[in-house]
């Protein structure tokens, strides 16, 4: 019989594939050469990619009752696939950056979705007394998937053409989604209660929330809120990094780089570290933490002109944001159970998916109207505070008395 950490570890590879998102600053230039696209039109399928992604977070829930986790893991993979090939297919016809959104953005980001889903719901209901770590583990592939995937890209690129490399990543992605499909696997209800039983910090006492009921609650309002202000502040500072880098702290672009991919790794070890810290302490209490080391991060990156300040400011702020890639599903089975977990983080999730595509523009917005990165990091600052005082407020946990009350009125 596998260990239970196998499938944990089957859906941080499928991340890293997934992740590749996090690379497309790698195809940007090449593709803006090639069919002679602006900044800004090269950014569409990125957009139009993390919006599909959002969107159909919840929907991949539903199919995940439905269907079942491997058949829901095995038509992501595909999607996937089909989206890279068909839109590196496209980058010669007329009108290809329609084509690359539609292919790229819309096909390849739905199958992300479907694939990240299944193995959030998959890792985490294999170590359900462990849920934020196995959630973080699985996870952390999407957050270092840079440091595997834009080096291969990039070679992939300069080796055979930007077309190709669609063509060639979108073949190998398939294949190995495929694979992966077959350890998406769910264990038997028997198994679960099992290790519920044997680690008391995965036992949920909380009412089952339908998503209507989740909905409707206090604690949703607060976890959306939270994990949007949390993501959003990322996005902002994150959309910045190497542009700042170089700009004020004059650094080359080959440094400014690597600096990133050092920020990668922040960004990926977040997701387990407050994963792990969310199954030991309460969720506001997680929360409340993130948003003080994001409020500190962004205070000293106002001062970073220096490469030290700059390297430790972004280290914490990359930190922060992944770290809530793994609070925000833990909390989400903490405050409304897990019979309808896919379903209900999927529309927690829409949060990411609001900051994805507010941040980099308000980071742009607040940069080119003012000239300056001050501003940027008062409203990052600012937006954490906001997000410190609804952790204190909206994210408190029923005590354990108000949880069975909850549970008998089941």
């Amino acid at each position: 019989m596998r260990s239970k950490w196998f499938y944990v570890f089957a859906g941080l590879v499928a991340n890293i594939i997934l992740g590749t998102i996090y690379s497309w600053s790698v195809f940007r230039k090449p593709l803006e050469l090639k069919l002679s696209w602006t900044s800004l039109e090269s950014g569409v399928p990125f957009s139009m990619f993390l919006l599909f992604f959002a969107i159909c977070m919840p929907l991949s829930g539903k199919l995940l009752k439905m269907y079942g986790s491997r058949r829901v893991a095995l038509l992501g993979g595909l999607l996937v696939g089909v989206g890279w090939v068909l839109a590196g297919l496209s980058l010669g016809l007329q009108g290809s950056l329609l084509f690359v959104a539609l292919f790229y953005g819309v096909i390849a980001g739905s199958g992300v979705a479907m694939v990240y889903n299944t193995a959030i719901t998959v890792s985490s209901n294999w170590v359900p007394e462990r849920r934020g770590l196995a959630v973080g583990l699985t996870v952390l592939g999407f957050g270092i998937s840079p440091i595997v995937t834009a080096p291969a890209a990039h070679l992939l690129i300069t080796s055979y053409g930007v077309q190709s490399s669609f063509l060639i990543l979108g073949a190998g992605y398939g294949l190995a989604l495929t694979a992966l499909s077959l350890f998406m696997i769910l264990p038997r209800a028997e198994i679960v209660k099992s290790q519920e039983a044997s680690g008391q910090r995965g036992l949920s006492l909380s009412k089952e929330y339908s998503p209507r009921e989740m909905v409707r609650s206090r604690q949703f309002a607060g976890l959306w809120l939270a994990y949007a202000l949390g993501t959003l502040g990322g996005f902002i500072a994150i959309s910045q990094a190497a542009k700042f880098g170089q700009e004020v702290v004059r650094l080359s672009p080959e440094l400014a780089a690597a600096a990133t991919s050092v920020f990668s790794i922040f960004n990926g070890s977040g997701r387990p570290i407050f994963g792990y810290l969310a199954d030991r302490l309460r969720i506001s209490v997680v929360s409340s933490l993130s948003f003080v080391l994001a409020i500190c991060g962004s205070l000293l990156a106002i001062q970073a002109s220096e490469f030290i300040i700059y390297m430790a400011s972004y280290s914490i702020l990359w930190l922060v944001f992944g770290g809530w890639l793994a609070l925000a599903p833990r909390a989400t089975s903490v405050f409304f159970g897990v019979r309808n977990l896919s379903v209900n983080y999927g529309i927690v999730f829409t949060a990411y998916g609001a900051s994805a595509l507010i941040g980099p523009t308000l980071a742009s917005i607040l940069w080119e109207s003012l000239g300056q990165y001050i501003p940027v990091f008062l409203t990052t600052a600012t937006l954490y505070g906001v997000g410190l005082i609804i952790s204190n407020t909206l994210l408190r946990q029923p005590t354990l008395p108000e949880r069975m009350l909850q549970v008998k009125a089941q």
